[in-house]
């Protein structure tokens, strides 16, 4: 049995796919077409609302904002450690999130060795 997360996830480096936008309180509202696929992007154009409005809380918001594409997982959840401190299982409320932003698209995971386009 394996435990999450491993030193490769960890190792990971998160990278912001979707677009977002600021909100109240210093948090974001990511931007995710309800359409992903490039053959059926087209259909977007015919949608009253072409895009899920995904509302983050001020948590959530520091995850995605420190998911620049040059940090790793681990220094991730070390960010989201220094801002919010005292809050317990960091590490791992942290890597769960990020592995939950990565199956629904919102961002990509590369090693570091991965070419970043």
């Amino acid at each position: 049995m394996t435990s999450f997360p491993d030193e490769a996830f960890l190792a990971a480096v998160p990278v912001r796919v979707l677009a977002y936008e600021p909100a109240e309180g210093g948090t974001v509202v990511l931007i995710r077409p309800k359409i992903l696929s490039p053959r059926w992007a087209w259909l977007l154009r015919l949608m009253r609302k072409p895009a899920y409005r995904v509302k983050l809380d001020a948590r959530g918001s520091a995850v995605w904002l420190a998911c620049d594409g040059a940090r790793t997982v681990a220094e991730v959840a070390a960010s989201v450690a220094g801002a919010f401190p005292g809050e317990p299982d960091t590490l791992l409320r942290t890597a769960l999130f990020i592995r939950e932003l990565a199956r629904g698209k919102f961002i990509d995971l590369f090693r570091r060795s991965d070419p970043v386009s």
